[in-house]
């Protein structure tokens, strides 16, 4: 969801250095870049053991989400990434199943679709929260397989994160790496294809990609 369907990873970076500093700690950007792509239960374990906060990672969570739903409720500029507007209206459609798999937590997750006018065009939203593990780990992506009712191996996941690519490719998905100007290239070589934008994508040629290394099913 973030930073592949909406332009918002600046937004929650920017959030998160927000939400350090009313914390009392100062995070480096080196480690505040390995965050990245994880969910929030990783992101403030860590922390927590590392500047040895008298919170619970639970309750730090709780501060996080409320924070950052209300951000995003009165936040005006919000935009979805060039082209993923065009494209996910051909998926469906083409008939394809569609899923969210992501790392937000849920309320924070439906109020970004919601307010981008995107949510309906998805078969189901999945949280690492609800999965179990956060990314790197495959279970996000295995639980949003389910609940589309697709097999792992038949499934083409969006990525722009090393962290999301390895829980993709984990799962046994065919992980396509999108390029944004947050993520160093060189980190998404291991993805099985790397796609510029979503400007010149269509049904045709996603189907084209899986194809050409798959035995579609």
């Amino acid at each position: 969801m973030d930073g592949v369907l909406i332009d918002s990873e600046p937004i929650h970076y920017s959030i998160e250095r927000e939400l350090f500093e009313k914390l009392g700690i100062d995070v480096s950007h080196e480690i505040h870049g390995t965050y990245l792509g994880t969910a929030g239960d990783y992101m403030y374990g860590d922390v927590k053991a590392r500047f040895g906060l008298s919170q619970t990672v639970e309750e730090l969570l709780d501060f996080d989400d409320l924070f950052r739903c209300e951000y995003f409720k009165n936040l005006q500029d919000l935009k979805l990434n060039e082209g993923v507007l065009t494209l996910l209206q051909a998926l469906r459609l083409s008939g394809m199943k569609l899923a969210v798999a992501t790392s937000s937590s849920t309320s924070l997750a439906h109020v970004l679709l919601e307010r981008c006018g995107i949510l309906p065009l998805f078969d189901a939203v999945v949280t690492t929260a609800e999965a179990g593990k956060s990314k790197p780990f495959p279970d996000v992506y295995l639980m949003a397989a389910r609940n589309i009712g697709a097999e792992a191996g038949n499934c083409l996941v969006f990525e722009d994160s090393p962290n999301g690519l390895k829980a993709a490719q984990s799962a046994g998905m065919f992980g396509v790496a999108v390029q944004t100007e947050h993520v160093n290239v060189a980190e998404l070589q291991n993805a099985n294809y790397l796609l510029e934008s979503f400007r010149e994508v269509t049904p045709l040629k996603i189907y084209e990609i899986y194809s050409t290394n798959h035995s579609v099913k």
